[in-house]
């Protein structure tokens, strides 16, 4: 299936590595990890390859030689979008679109590669010569957060926490091993992988791109506590480009303020999910570091910000992951999102496998189909239809719901929380299926 991430983008990992797409399926092996890797088989950074190189990168080559050669078929690497598609019933007007329908609606490439006219602008092995229209970045893992289902790769926050639970591990991988270190302090050290946009051969490549951009999307980390993300919007805005991009963010949306507007109001559209997950005290359970009185101050502001602005910047949405967590949590959620008049989205976690819900036994999941499909809510028809279609899957794994108990158990210890007192109806599903100590 056409995807202009796949024809018009280019992402880039905290660490400066490129995979094929932000939400691309890396749960498989055989896939490996959607890394982009160029014609030697090495990994491909931003850094150490061009541009065009990068955008002809194994991955990129084999999903448009498909797209051209069967325009119907889902590449194995497309799974997220073809699970969104089909809970949406392929409605391509859904609130909650895939990705793919999306940005094929929101980048604006003229006709150089679309829908209806892909095929046959790419060669026969995929290879295409323009640069990206798109550009999804994430300037390392520097972030204010450590949510459950996070990480290193993504929050620098969580270097302690996983250093313990993974018995002093100091490397973490996302294709190529990142290094932890400590100073002479006993503190963290950013690792150097880390700050690649740093690196003077970067800003460079990215005043090289810019006049063809037409599509920016940036999280984290937290992207707005990065100083490159501001340097980025300048230069975007002294070089007269930002008129022409769309800015796209996730954001915990932390820190807002009105410097920040004003840079903002320089460009085409600003479209803002904000991380939200639950409400009250189980949004700070979960996004751990996160106030939920300042979580909706800062809603209220943005929500100014789109009415000062006409809605050229606009809060899209407020996004949750369905995962173990949040199994029980859905209905209270869009709930009050449908209070302060805001949309409500939600995604499917696939990892770590410990947060994934198809890892409960069979019985459990349809406990949660049985109460999902007695509410008319869209989420909840949206969640009854992805654990129908997976009531046959063999991914199912109870050790993963052990080690999910295990991993909360842990964090309770280490942060001075009860997960079993704020998630109470999760907490009586594990007991009743004995996964509880």
């Amino acid at each position: 299936m056409f995807c202009k991430t796949v024809w018009h983008g280019l992402y880039i990992l905290p660490h400066g590595d490129i995979r094929l797409c932000s939400i691309a399926t890396n749960s498989k092996n055989e896939l490996d990890g959607n890394s982009a890797r160029d014609k030697d088989g090495n990994l491909m950074n931003i850094l150490t390859h061009s541009i065009k190189d990068i955008m002809n990168s194994d991955k990129h080559c084999s999903v448009r030689s498909l797209n051209q050669s069967d325009p119907k078929a889902w590449s194995s690497h497309c799974d997220c979008c073809k699970i969104r598609e089909q809970v949406t019933n392929h409605d391509r007007t859904h609130k909650n679109k895939s990705r793919r329908i999306y940005l094929n609606e929101l980048i604006s490439t003229d006709d150089t590669a679309t829908e209806e006219n892909h095929i046959g602008k790419a060669s026969e092995a995929g290879e295409i010569d323009w640069y990206p229209a798109s550009l999804d970045i994430r300037f390392g893992n520097l972030c204010n957060q450590k949510c459950i289902m996070c990480s290193p790769e993504f929050s620098n926050l969580w270097y302690d926490d996983w250093h313990e639970w993974t018995g002093g591990r100091k490397q973490f991988t996302n294709g190529r091993p990142v290094t932890l270190i400590k100073n002479e302090h006993n503190k963290w050290v950013a690792p150097v992988e880390l700050q690649w946009y740093d690196d003077p051969r970067w800003w460079p490549k990215f005043e090289e791109m810019s006049p063809h951009l037409k599509h920016i999307y940036v999280t984290g980390g937290e992207p707005m506590v990065v100083p490159a993300h501001d340097v980025m919007l300048d230069k975007l805005i002294e070089g007269g480009y930002a008129a022409n991009i769309v800015l796209e963010y996730d954001t915990n949306a932390t820190v807002v303020n009105d410097k920040l507007a004003e840079r903002w109001k320089h460009f085409k559209m600003v479209d803002i999910r904000v991380s939200m997950d639950a409400i009250e005290d189980q949004y700070e359970l979960i996004r751990s570091g996160g106030k939920w009185e300042k979580f909706v101050k800062n809603i209220e502001k943005l929500k100014q910000y789109e009415k000062e602005s006409n809605r050229q910047i606009r809060v899209s949405a407020l996004t949750t992951c369905f995962q173990m967590a949040t199994a029980h949590t859905i209905l209270e959620a869009e709930e009050w999102c449908k209070s302060i008049g805001v949309h409500f989205h939600i995604r499917f976690l696939e990892g770590a496998a410990h947060h994934r819900v198809l890892h409960l036994p069979v019985a459990a999941r349809e406990e949660l189909i049985e109460i999902y499909s007695n509410s008319d809510s869209e989420k909840a028809k949206m969640i009854t239809q992805f654990l129908i279609s997976n009531r046959t899957s063999t991914i199912s794994d109870p050790k993963h719901v052990h080690t999910f108990v295990k991993f909360m158990n842990f964090l309770d210890e280490r942060r001075g929380t009860n997960w079993k007192t704020v998630l109470p109806q999760l907490a009586d599903m594990l007991t009743r299926y004995n996964f509880m100590p």
